[in-house]
């Protein structure tokens, strides 16, 4: 750019946009929308673990519903603690199911404007730019428009990913504690049902 055609307090700004344009900005561009699209796609994680979720809630309470028969045909000495293990075994479902929600509760995203804000923020822009660089040629003016706009646009997926990261981690936070319930009221299920069907074959 020369500077015959652009006053001197703007041309050390302008060369900055026009350098902008280059190589090293597109990499951090792409890096920053793919960070972006990430965080937008883990949140998605919550709801699609729900189907296993609802399968292993259900499997529990239907191992309880077959072992109860069992169990009152088992002896005291066997019973009273088989029933014990199942109510805690209904108590990690209970854990289970309140964690869970309070991953879903968290749920929603930070993104970026709406597309009618952008045009209008980007109209805004141009007429900003013409203004300061009323000398620069078309081609020049383009160009610093160009990398302007890019620029707000990065910095509110970099504000939006940070804010989404932080989200996800305590949904990943919570959903972790629900799978680790969860889990521990499948094994305990699995070991209460042998139990009984021992203690009835004992009696």
């Amino acid at each position: 750019m020369s500077p015959g055609r652009v006053r001197p307090e703007a041309e050390r700004e302008a060369v900055t946009y026009l350098a902008d344009t280059g190589a090293t900005q597109a990499f951090l561009d792409g890096y920053v929308r793919q960070r972006f699209l990430r965080e937008l796609d883990d949140e998605e994680t919550v709801i699609r673990s729900l189907p296993f979720y609802a399968t292993g809630t259900g499997a529990t309470f239907a191992a309880m519903a077959v072992a109860a028969p069992q169990l009152r045909q088992a002896a005291p000495g066997y019973a009273v603690p088989i029933a014990a293990a199942f109510a805690l075994d209904v108590a990690l479902v209970v854990v289970s199911i309140a964690c869970l929600l309070a991953a879903l509760v968290r749920r929603g995203v930070l993104d970026v404007a709406p597309e009618a804000e952008l045009l209008r923020s980007a109209g805004q822009v141009a007429q900003e730019t013409r203004e300061q660089f009323a000398d620069a040629t078309p081609q020049e003016l383009e160009s610093i428009i160009l990398a302007r706009v890019r620029g707000s646009l990065v910095a509110q997926m970099i504000v939006a990913t940070a804010r989404n990261r932080q989200a996800n981690r305590e949904r990943k936070t919570w959903r972790n504690r629900a799978f680790v319930a969860l889990v521990g009221a499948l094994l305990l299920t699995i070991g209460g049902l042998v139990a009984t069907f021992a203690a009835g074959g004992l009696r």
